[in-house]
């Protein structure tokens, strides 16, 4: 055992050593050198470590710097040391297959959370300090929205393997794909002869997930029978099987995703209110594909990279078009249809460099025309023989393009009014009589989306 950081040093550098712990604060020693130094020494090397200091506030920044586990107080929980240094060692077969799972688990997030746009260094920044602030018996509710592809699995993975619950299980269920009959008996688990088919006991999601974290997907489509429960057992954190009598102490962190919005399923009556605020108590919003700007081509280089190494794949590079078209293509299916355009291409390809010719996403892969996005379908608005001049009466009316990711029904009835407008030379009343609203109707509308009149001059 050594007593300082040079004494530390000085001995790993004579024998060294399979695991190292260290047990912050150090005298007169910055931790994160010492530990990077252990790491660049010996990559094998497992490091512990276990208290805070400078620049290790928490499990977050430990595994930032190369530890392998992160402990509250080795000193009033033995067990938990001695477990974390059996599975650091991997000195049973267990403790073994522990660790693959584990380190593969861990493997999954590792270097993903790319955040050099400004929408994913929020992300980055609510999730760092969450992680610093979650220790291994507090957690707070956590709520993941955004559009369906964005990555909220793999951010409820990052929260896990970079937080204080590390070393416990991480498991998901998706609440959208259990029939809601079976949800209940999935998450709580169920006694013996509770049902027709129960013919043993089963324990649920939430105990198998006890000192680690739940990852409850689609929240919005849980029945509201099963809310009432969730509800009940994130307050109490304790749990009743089904047909049980008794109930179960579980600690979990309960982290919820859904691109459904929440508020408004509440004001539905489709999610309960008192669930909602339980879960939102920090709510983070993964932003889709197309509006995280330079993360595109990183994101592109890492899941090529790491692709190619998952199948023994000779490397492969993105073509200076392939580049461009990552860049300026929408990805409707966000970060998934990405990987999974890249998967494809580097499974069935075998050119050394992957070709924007390569990419199948059902459009026009032809260079964007200056006037409108090869992603876009016309929308036609004909003209009208209802009060019109009759220099307008033949003529096609306007040509609107909408992306094929979608565009707001504001910014189309905004065109749509400056058209009208633009037509009839300003004439709010003739506009209003082409667009089959009133007058006022028109006006305030004009207002709501700041379009003024803009008349002839002669």
């Amino acid at each position: 055992m050594a007593t300082s950081a040079d004494q530390c040093w000085s001995s790993f550098d004579e024998s060294g050593a399979e695991v190292v712990i260290t047990l912050l604060p150090l005298e007169q020693a910055d931790p994160v050198d010492l530990l990077e130094r252990l790491g660049r020494a010996d990559r094998n090397v497992r490091l512990i470590v276990s208290g805070r200091q400078g620049g290790i506030l928490g499990p977050y920044d430990a595994f930032e710097h190369g530890a392998v586990e992160y402990l509250e107080d080795p000193v009033h929980e033995p067990e938990a040391l001695l477990a974390a240094v059996g599975v650091a060692t991997g000195s049973r077969r267990g403790d073994l297959h522990l660790r693959y799972l584990r380190d593969r688990g861990a493997a999954q997030v590792h270097g993903e959370l790319v955040s050099e746009s400004r929408p994913m260094r929020d992300v980055s920044s609510v999730v760092r300090q969450l992680c610093l602030r979650t220790g291994a018996h507090a957690a707070p509710g956590v709520l993941l929205t955004g559009e369906t592809g964005t990555g909220k699995g793999m951010l409820a993975r990052f929260i896990h393997y970079r937080g204080g619950r590390r070393s416990g299980p991480f498991v998901e269920v998706n609440c959208a794909a259990i029939p809601a009959p079976l949800l209940e008996s999935e998450l709580f688990g169920h006694e013996r002869g509770a049902f027709t088919d129960a013919k043993s006991q089963r324990i649920g999601l939430f105990e198998t997930a006890n000192g680690g974290t739940l990852f409850l997907d689609e929240i919005g489509s849980a029945p509201l029978a099963v809310q009432a429960k969730l509800l009940k057992v994130i307050e109490e954190k304790r749990i009743r099987r089904v047909g049980g009598a008794t109930g179960v102490d579980v600690d979990v962190q309960v982290i919820a995703a859904t691109h459904h919005n929440l508020k408004r399923e509440v004001r539905k009556g489709h999610f309960r209110a008192d669930l909602f605020h339980r879960l939102n108590v920090v709510a983070i919003r993964v932003p889709a594909l197309r509006e995280r700007g330079p993360d595109k081509i990183r994101l592109a280089q890492h899941f090529v990279n790491n692709i190619c190494h998952e199948y023994g794949l000779a490397p492969r590079e993105l073509s200076t078009d392939a580049v461009r078209f990552i860049e300026s293509y929408t990805w409707p299916g966000n970060v998934r249809e990405l990987r999974n355009q890249l998967e494809r291409i580097l499974l069935l390809r075998d050119e050394e460099t992957i070709e924007v010719s390569h990419f199948e996403v059902g459009l026009s892969l032809a260079p964007p025309s200056s006037e409108y996005p090869p992603e876009s379908i016309p929308m036609t608005v004909p003209p009208s023989g209802i009060d019109e001049p009759s220099e307008h009466r033949n003529q096609s009316g306007f040509t609107l393009r909408i992306p094929e990711d979608g565009i707001g029904l504001d910014e189309i009835e905004k065109r749509v009014i400056g058209h009208a407008l633009e037509r009839f030379e300003g004439n709010v009343s003739r506009a209003a009589r082409f667009l089959k609203i009133t007058r006022q109707t028109l006006i305030y509308r004009m207002r709501k989306h700041g379009v003024s009149v803009k008349r002839k001059v002669e």
